[in-house]
């Protein structure tokens, strides 16, 4: 193995590709047909409340809709129209489906707001649920990284026992394999800020350990860069024992940013001379893209 600073040139000079399939969610929706059709019926609802609106019906036949209405809004109802409305409002669909008053408001602020046609076309829907895809991408980062060191031989496990006995292997922290115990087994401080603080994987490589941070950044911000100081803070990290090492490991566009040389703002500046700072004091610990991650491990 070489120095920190070998992986992490290899890094800078192997920047990630725009496109990475372990975050792409391009497939249609296996069940949009069951958005569609539900979609249709709180339309069907919401015209008919209308219409019994606009005629003065008798109040029990309108409540008799709404409570249809309410009921509706269940499996499949969040891409439909009404339900971002609802968001749009400043609440949520449980909130609105749980308090009828509110529902009705609601639904009277969407009429007087918002145009209502029978229309439900299935790309409409599917576009919603496109938008709510970086929901899916919490666990891509792991499953990536479990997918490279599969290749190169490391069995995942999910007991302590296989983690002895195996020369070669992988595990998420988990409920077996949490802080308390971690620390204790491993003899090590793991010593954050927040001391509940977990990581995402420990690999063992014959007597080596290493613990690691995964994170995947496409743009900067408020949240980001807090994601950013959690890296930073584990490549800041130190054991006594020789054998344990720490990765920060970081994809998507903005490693790129953070890898890149070129001119930017003091922000990015910071974070690279503290990313080079720690990296000269902490021989043992890591910060590495995708391919940086893939040499570390060869």
């Amino acid at each position: 193995m070489k120095n920190n600073q070998h992986y992490f040139k290899i890094s800078q000079n192997n920047l990630e590709p725009p496109l990475d399939n372990f975050y792409i969610f391009d497939k249609k929706h296996p069940e949009i047909a069951e958005y569609v059709k539900k979609t249709k019926e709180i339309k069907n609802y919401l015209i008919t409340i209308k219409i019994l609106l606009d005629k003065k019906e008798n109040n029990v036949i309108i409540n008799k809709y709404f409570e249809l209405l309410r009921e509706s809004l269940s499996n499949f109802s969040n891409c439909s129209e009404f339900s971002c409305f609802i968001n749009a409002c400043d609440n949520v669909l449980d909130g609105a489906k749980n308090d009828l008053n509110l529902l009705k408001k609601i639904t009277k602020r969407y009429f007087k707001n918002r145009t209502l046609n029978e229309n439900v076309p299935e790309e409409w829907i599917q576009a919603i649920l496109d938008s709510n895809s970086g929901r899916k991408k919490g666990s891509c980062g792991e499953n990536k990284l479990l997918d490279i060191l599969k290749k190169k031989g490391f069995k995942k496990i999910e007991s302590w026992d296989d983690f002895e006995k195996s020369n070669k292997c992988v595990t998420k922290f988990s409920k077996k394999f949490n802080l308390k115990i971690v620390r204790k087994k491993l003899k090590i401080k793991i010593n954050t800020t927040k001391q509940n603080k977990i990581l995402d994987l420990i690999i063992k490589d014959g007597k080596r350990i290493y613990l690691l941070e995964a994170k995947h950044l496409n743009t900067a911000g408020g949240g980001q860069d807090k994601q950013i100081s959690e890296l930073i803070e584990i490549l800041s990290l130190k054991e006594k024992r020789e054998n344990i090492f720490y990765i920060s490991f970081l994809d998507g566009n903005y490693s790129n940013v953070l890898l890149g040389k070129g001119m930017t703002g003091d922000k990015v500046k910071k974070q690279r001379k503290e990313i080079n700072k720690f990296l000269k004091r902490n021989k043992n610990n890591f910060w590495v893209n995708t391919k940086g991650f893939i040499e570390l491990f060869n």
